[in-house]
């Protein structure tokens, strides 16, 4: 009997290794400490405090569970653990500091949104570098020291002996496990529920990933909802403008404090600048995006339901398909999203089109082929246009790779016009961050040419061409930050580089002499504040589109307009 003992003991610890348990808790706070965004002095130890001691007591009843497995059993459960807590804690540290983004549904969307070249590019820019590996480095020595002390230090007792520290830790567990009951199923229920009983929950990391789960789920459903808007849909839908094609350029990633064409001090845009100078493009001079990332404003904008809406971007149906319904060959040519990539059916920005339902209803015809660059979608499209294109009534949707990150593989070398030495700044710039302004200045002086292009190939029609950018991008513009960041709690002055975008309409001159009234409208309406979740209604003004969703107070270049001095975000901040 005694011998059983004897091997039952040495099979199973019962008891805790602390120095596991606490790798546990470090792996989780280091990207915590990073995460901390108070507006008060004690918001940040209470945050602090609070998340060691909620990762203390999971990690400490989930190695009390596992230690009652055998010895083997116990140091392969850690082990494949803590590579999946390492993975999730280096891939949130290193989000926040290059991006100051944490993992969340719009994270997710980000990844789920990028391909096989957005990642090979991503991987050679930002992984290989010094900081992501001094990253790693600060990891290995963790693991090394936990190797090191894990077989010195004696194991303790799951539940404490002392009478006083049992108390004690018996409070602070039912506190902990207290906390379940913000886990629930609704995201705004939670959220409301938090601010009710004012938990330091809501600085809490895996709180959040859960919200942010239960988001993933409702944009889900969101494709299903508006598969069902464009099926229900059955309005008659008439348009005045029978002849017009219309030509819709969707860029990438343009900050236009960046471009000549607005404040910017490079001559980035030297061809439509040109076109200005002629007097049939219209430079719009205070237009947003709704939000900072490719996704949520896709969805936006094809939509005609505005932020802060009674109803969702789902519950009407897409743009697109109301101008099918009154008799236009809509064509989709995008360089980002087609081919294998098209085959993600919630491929963020571009895949929710593959939802069930949805992609057959918007869409005559869209490519399958993806190029390196954006003038080579434009050559493909110019071979295939007599198949493509219907004598009139065209509404052609370009959709660019623009200046989307890695900017050095957004042109071709012979545009390789600016460097690192002619970059001049405020900031402390190394080399390498001059190198990547010089990289987007260049991609931007060729996203210059690519449009310049499309509106030559409709300069003879009788067309419109509008041009915008999906949203910005900060380029080491006021602080050491490249790329886009999570706004809803960023600094103010970040909204104005990743959200203030280009808005431009060219009028051929055949359009303008058929339509010279439209022409002054335009004319009139360039210093009006706008936000690109309104575009339908412009797009409806322009074309004469009768139908119910059509709102003349929301299209900017309408006299009855009614400006937006207080532009709702996405993220639920008013732009300032």
């Amino acid at each position: 009997m005694l011998n059983k003992k004897r091997k039952v003991r040495f099979y199973t610890s019962k008891k805790i290794n602390a120095v596991v348990c606490a790798t546990y808790v470090v792996l989780m706070m280091l990207p915590e400490l990073f995460m901390l965004n108070t507006h008060t002095w004690w918001d940040a130890p209470v945050a602090t405090l609070f998340n060691t001691a909620y990762y203390g007591v999971f990690f400490w009843i989930l190695c009390a569970i596992i230690s009652l497995t055998k010895r083997k059993t116990e140091i392969i459960i850690h082990a494949t653990l803590q590579t999946v807590v390492a993975a999730y804690s280096i891939s949130n540290l290193f989000m926040l500091i290059k991006f100051n983004r944490h993992w969340d549904a719009y994270s997710w969307q980000f990844l789920c949104e990028t391909n096989t070249r957005e990642s090979s590019e991503f991987f050679s820019s930002y992984i290989l570098t010094l900081p992501t590996l001094g990253i790693l480095s600060v990891y290995t020595l963790l693991f090394v020291a936990e190797i090191s002390l894990s077989q010195r230090v004696k194991r303790w007792r799951i539940f404490p002996s002392h009478r006083l520290s049992a108390t004690a830790f018996a409070v602070l567990c039912v506190v902990m496990m207290g906390q379940i009951v913000f886990y629930g199923p609704n995201v705004e229920t939670n959220y409301n529920r938090v601010a009710k009983f004012k938990s330091p929950i809501k600085r809490n990391a895996m709180w959040n990933i859960w919200q942010s789960a239960l988001t993933s789920i409702e944009f889900r459903n969101e494709f299903t909802r508006c598969a069902n808007s464009l099926q229900r849909y059955n309005e008659k839908v008439t348009c005045n403008e029978q002849e017009s094609d219309f030509v819709l350029i969707v860029g990438e990633s343009f900050n236009r404090h960046m471009s000549n064409l607005y404040d910017g001090t490079y001559n980035t845009n030297p061809r439509l600048k040109a076109r200005v100078n002629q007097g049939n493009l219209f430079i719009f001079n205070d237009v947003i995006a709704s939000d900072n990332g490719t996704t949520q404003n896709f969805k936006q904008f094809l939509s005609p339901v505005a932020v802060g809406d009674s109803c969702s971007w789902c519950d009407a149906p897409l743009f697109p398909f109301i101008l099918r319904r009154c008799g236009y060959n809509v064509v989709f040519y995008s360089n980002q999203f087609a081919g294998m990539e098209m085959d993600k059916e919630f491929n963020a920005s571009m895949g929710f089109f593959n939802a069930p339902g949805i992609g057959p209803y918007i869409f005559n015809h869209h490519n399958t082929h993806t190029f390196n660059y954006d003038m080579q979608l434009l050559n493909d499209y110019c071979k295939k246009r007599n198949e493509i294109e219907a004598t009139k009534q065209n509404f052609i949707i370009f959709h660019l790779y623009g200046q989307h990150a890695t900017y050095s593989e957004r042109y071709p070398t012979e545009f390789a016009k600016f460097k690192a030495c002619n970059i001049k700044s405020q900031l402390p710039l190394s080399k390498e961050q001059r190198s990547v302004v010089a990289n987007y200045l260049n991609a931007t002086r060729y996203n210059d040419f690519v449009v310049d292009s499309i509106i030559s190939m409709f300069s003879n029609r009788d067309a419109i061409v509008m041009y915008f950018s999906d949203h910005g991008e900060e380029v080491y513009n006021y602080r050491l930050q490249q790329g886009r960041t999570d706004l809803k709690n960023d600094d103010l002055r970040a909204m104005h580089h990743q959200l203030d975008i280009p808005f431009l309409i060219y009028v051929s001159p055949r359009y303008a002499a058929k339509h010279p009234q439209m022409v002054e409208r335009i004319s009139k309406s360039v210093n009006r504040p706008f936000m690109t979740d309104n575009l339908p209604q412009v797009i409806f003004d322009l074309l004469g589109v009768h139908t119910r969703y059509y709102n003349p107070s929301r299209s900017v270049i309408n006299e009855r307009y009614h400006p937006q001095n207080k532009r709702k975000l996405q993220v639920g901040k008013v732009y300032h």
